[in-house]
């Protein structure tokens, strides 16, 4: 696969031909998702989001008008189960500019746009101008932020994102106690504990060890292994994407955060790269995420490109 700081000539003259539109979408040859063949992808919300993000980067820096297209399979937030025409999801969300009959449509490649997670504050205050330059929410998307902000921004509120189901597919979990104990070195410089976890059993038992200070969104969450997104059982698409979206610009509210190495949680840091956080991480995350941050500082110092 190319590098990421490296664009073949071949592909430099696709970028810069006449009325060039970059797309921005999750296509089999290049994202290897398993189930594209039989027309669905299964991949999380922020990953998706994030190579959004990147994409949008990818297109400015090549002076590309972008679009968005998430309609090539369903996604597992299209939509309801027995909706036939699920569209672009994306377009539910965020206002774009529609593509036009004299566009030259050009699909992003893997290495353009894969969401790499850089923890690194720089990195996340870039992501944010990108965000901020290249997205525009729904009006009705953007009342319903503002009220959050209303409720979460006035108090002193410690936010937690806890990933749990299948995130152990992904890389190896921290120990729950860990958790538990982040939250109970902090619990008495906070007003409130917010919580945003995929896993109901999971929000019970914080309710139980720290309650009254514990508040959530009354949103769907996982029973088991299952991510909610990927069960059969519930597929209201659109709720499951919105309500990831707003747990997700909640925690960026918040005062200080206790995040997984996850796409949910990297994310809130690009809505909001300021905040104090910390990340609960295995022996193994924590070598793969410097790994990767090492090859972020050898790239922009010439060293190598990736």
């Amino acid at each position: 696969m190319p590098k990421r700081s490296s664009i073949s000539a071949e592909r430099l003259i696709q970028l810069t031909q006449k009325n060039a539109r970059y797309i921005i979408s999750c296509n089999q040859n290049e994202f290897f998702c398993e189930h594209h063949p039989e027309g669905k992808c299964s991949r999380g919300f922020f990953s998706l989001f994030l190579q959004v993000i990147y994409g949008i980067a990818f297109a400015k820096k090549y002076g590309l008008p972008h679009y968005v297209d998430f309609s090539n399979v369903n996604y597992a937030y299209s939509g309801q189960q027995n909706d036939q025409k699920r569209g672009n999801f994306w377009e539910h969300f965020f206002d774009q500019i529609a593509i036009n009959s004299t566009d030259t449509l050009l699909l992003n490649h893997q290495y353009e746009v894969y969401p790499l997670r850089i923890w690194n504050r720089k990195h996340h205050r870039f992501l944010h101008q990108i965000m901020k330059e290249g997205l525009k929410f729904k009006p009705s998307l953007k009342l319903e932020i503002d009220n959050i902000k209303c409720e979460i921004a006035h108090e002193k509120v410690l936010g937690v994102h806890f990933r749990k189901t299948d995130h152990f597919m992904e890389v190896a979990p921290a120990d729950e106690s860990v958790f538990f104990q982040k939250i109970k070195k902090n619990f008495s410089a906070y007003d409130k504990i917010f919580i945003a976890t995929d896993d109901q059993q999971l929000l019970e038992r914080l309710k139980n060890e720290f309650s009254p200070k514990i508040i959530a969104h009354d949103f769907v969450r996982s029973h088991g292994e299952i991510p909610i997104h990927n069960n059969e059982a519930y597929k209201d698409g659109l709720r499951l994407a919105k309500e990831a979206l707003l747990d997700c610009i909640s925690l960026s509210y918040c005062k200080e955060l206790i995040l997984s190495p996850s796409n949910l949680s990297y994310a809130a840091l690009v809505f909001n790269p300021e905040v104090k956080y910390t990340i609960v991480e295995s022996k193994e995350a924590r070598l793969s995420r410097i790994k990767t941050l090492m090859g972020y500082h050898l790239d922009k110092l010439g060293i190598r490109k990736w």
